[in-house]
């Protein structure tokens, strides 16, 4: 029997008893009671935490029993971890905090971390989930793991009174610091997404409805890359002058960007934007430090929307 086999025989051994001594190791494996110490520093860079009881009667006692062992992290990921912890304790909108701040201490408790902060300080840039909003969620997604339907009442954007929906949830998304479910709408006969907020739904419960899912569902299907409505695809030209150009040279515009800095030092974009009331919102942000180019058509409701700006101001 080879080195290999002797340590996963010897684990098999001590995760099966509470105590083996030395002698009754070395005899089960039929090998030198001295070689078992070599196997111990083996099974311990692997990752087990095993005890050792010195004396006439010493032997070995297999700490935190398991399946598979703790693997041994690097500094860089142990730091990674650390990150990763301050950044979701600065985001409110991180539904499982509480879980997960359990579990990254019990990791810490097997594990020596020569940092317990993050070296980069992360601003909350979103808002906090409320309790009752939480709590809807939490139903769609019991709903989700048992295939069960549930219902809800909800007020859309170009609605004054609620309907009650009796919906099939699929997959529940965090888009921009907002929560969203997906799935098929038994009102409408069809997929549809309604967004979790206070202020559209209310009255959500688990129905003890079973529903099987459709295979062929595919959630990129219906959201976009940019954002969440899948829409019209706008490709837009424009200039951005003085400071923005330095600024938005910095992050992503639209969907597969291309961006150069001409002779003036003005940052020149042709992007996509999904949906023409999104790139307005976008262009409209830029403010007299955007020049559009193209499209025609764009650039004539943009005049029309900045012509009804002022006229608010006069």
């Amino acid at each position: 029997m080879n080195r290999s086999s002797l340590c996963i025989k010897m684990l098999q051994i001590l995760n099966a008893h509470d105590f083996v001594t030395t002698k009754e190791l070395a005899e089960r494996l039929e090998t030198n009671p001295r070689n078992i110490i070599e196997f111990k520093k083996e099974l311990e860079v692997a990752g087990y935490v095993i005890e050792s009881v010195k004396g006439r009667y010493g032997g070995y006692r297999l700490v935190d029993k398991a399946e598979l062992p703790m693997i041994r992290l690097s500094e860089s990921e142990k730091q990674a971890m650390n990150d990763a912890y301050s950044y979701l304790r600065n985001h409110s909108d991180f539904l499982n905090i509480y879980e997960y701040t359990r579990a990254y201490e019990k990791i810490k408790s097997s594990l020596t971390f020569s940092n317990n902060q993050s070296d980069i300080f992360f601003h909350e840039n979103t808002q906090r989930v409320e309790d009752e909003v939480k709590e809807m969620i939490r139903i769609c997604e019991k709903g989700k793991k048992e295939n069960l339907a549930v219902t809800f009442d909800y007020k859309s954007l170009r609605s004054s009174v609620y309907q009650s929906i009796e919906f099939c949830p699929y997959e529940i998304m965090n888009i921009q610091g907002d929560y969203y479910c997906i799935g098929y709408s038994k009102n409408k006969h069809d997929f549809r997404i309604y967004k979790f907020s206070n202020a559209r739904m209310r009255n959500m419960k688990l129905l003890n409805k079973k529903f099987t899912k459709d295979i062929d569902f595919n959630v990129n299907a219906y959201i976009g890359k940019s954002g969440l409505m899948k829409d019209e695809v706008i490709e837009a030209e424009f200039i951005i002058t003085g400071k923005n150009a330095i600024l938005y040279s910095e992050r992503p515009i639209g969907v597969n960007p291309q961006t150069y800095f001409d002779e003036k030092n003005q940052l020149y974009v042709k992007t996509l934007f999904e949906g023409k009331l999104s790139a307005i919102k976008f262009l409209c942000s830029l403010g007299s430090s955007c020049i559009l180019i193209s499209p025609i058509e764009l650039k004539n409701e943009m005049k029309e929307e900045i012509s009804k700006m002022v006229e608010n101001y006069l």
